[in-house]
């Protein structure tokens, strides 16, 4: 009965082996298809960005401060007036 309890445990191995390949085969091409951060695509934001709903609704000031954050300046109102009072223009 040895040499079957042995064969077990190797055909267990084995199995779970074969399970965590293919489940890394799985995420791969989860991965690929835009569905999962697996090992070569890293996520852009954090775990704490899916709280920002919560914060919104309890908050709704801090929403307000994170529309201000996002809006892009035009060229035009970076630069200064170009009129004659600057200094070393003649």
């Amino acid at each position: 009965m040895d040499i079957w309890r042995a064969l077990l445990w190797g055909l267990v191995i084995v199995g779970g082996v074969a399970a965590l390949y293919g489940l890394h085969r799985l995420c791969l091409w989860l991965e690929r298809r835009g569905l999962l951060y697996y090992r070569h695509k890293k996520p852009s934001s954090s775990a704490a960005s899916c709280l920002v709903a919560l914060q919104k609704a309890f908050e709704p000031q801090t929403q307000n401060v994170l529309q201000i954050k996002d809006e892009k300046r035009h060229h035009s109102e970076e630069e200064a007036p170009s009129g004659g009072d600057a200094p070393g223009s003649m």
